[in-house]
């Protein structure tokens, strides 16, 4: 760990989670029967793949939108109206109610992006797509991608345990699905994306604000496996007991190293990767923040925060 700051292009994480009891992800209910979700597994030397427990990206990235949302109103981060009330459309509520959100509504793609980028923090961290009624479509990519949070093979189980709603009439019987393991899950984080408008090729805010919205990028990740919020929390809330990964950070033009936590030598492979991409492109390419529980996980998001600076730069990233 260095407590030298440095600019961050690129940050993910590869961990193992371990989750028991929960029902975080249902995808709906067949009679009485709820139903998990469910994903096929082929690895390598294995012909038959293996069917297991998982929550979507999707519900992560909700997740984790949901902690930014709480983040940016506390800290006062700006917000567009529909940012505001966690509208889906986000600044998309506020073009269909004409709120103003353009000082000229004839305005090019790029001065529209820049006032989007301007106006709402979790629009520029979480993206967007909004086509005006005359046709024009603004829309960014997401600064933060999650993988599906899946079960490793033989190290996850899902049970169907039986219950009864009881009414004044009569108790209504149904199953509910309950699943205990080890799950792998993966993030990428474009931290020079944040503010940067494809269009002009240039930063639609200024470095401080950069720095804010990156630190509250950082929290809410932080936040969601802390309290990772789904479906049947109310009596099956998830006991988290273990996490344990790397967080591989980048301060020049390249991706930080990724492997899947499926693969048993993720650590040592991403440690390898790490060590070539410095002796490619220099020593300090790559940071890395191993962890090997969730407090551990926490201090080094801490750690993250502290060091991390905004990524500059005057030419043009090739994106989207």
């Amino acid at each position: 760990m260095t407590n030298q700051t440095f600019p961050v292009y690129s940050i993910s994480i590869s961990g193992q989670i371990s989750l028991q009891l929960h029902a975080l992800n249902n995808e709906g209910n067949e009679g009485n029967q709820s139903l998990t979700r469910r994903y096929y597994i082929v690895q390598k030397g294995d012909p038959e793949p293996k069917f297991v427990n998982g929550i979507s990206g999707d519900m992560f990235k909700h997740i984790q939108s949901e902690h930014l949302h709480r983040i940016a109103i506390e800290e006062g981060l700006t917000l567009s109206e529909g940012g505001k009330r966690f509208d889906p459309d986000r600044i998309g509520y506020d073009i269909d109610n004409n709120l103003g959100l353009f000082s000229d509504p004839n305005g090019d793609l790029s001065s529209k992006t820049s006032q989007v980028l301007q106006r709402c923090t979790l629009s520029d961290l979480e993206g967007f797509m909004v086509t005006e009624k005359k046709g024009q479509t603004l829309k960014r990519e997401s600064v933060i991608e999650f993988g599906a949070v899946v079960g490793l093979p033989t190290f996850v189980k899902t049970q169907s345990y039986f219950h009864a709603k009881y009414g004044v009439d009569n108790p209504t019987p149904y199953n509910v699905q309950i699943s205990s393991g080890l799950y792998a899950t993966v993030l990428n984080l474009e931290a020079f994306r944040i503010g940067y408008n494809p269009h002009t090729f240039k930063y639609a805010i200024d470095v401080a604000t950069r720095k804010k919205r990156l630190d509250a990028l950082l929290k809410s990740v932080l936040y969601t496996y802390l309290q990772p919020n789904g479906a049947k929390r109310n009596t099956n809330l998830p006991h988290p007991d273990h996490f344990e990964g790397v967080i591989s950070v980048t301060t020049r033009r390249c991706p930080a190293p990724m492997i899947s936590p499926l693969e048993e030598t993720y650590h040592r492979q991403i440690e390898s990767i790490a060590n070539t991409l410095n002796r490619l492109n220099g020593e300090g390419t790559v940071h890395l923040f191993p962890f090997s529980n969730m407090a551990e996980f926490a201090q080094r998001i801490q750690d993250l925060i502290t060091v991390a600076q905004p990524w500059e730069s005057d030419n043009a990233e090739a994106i989207e």
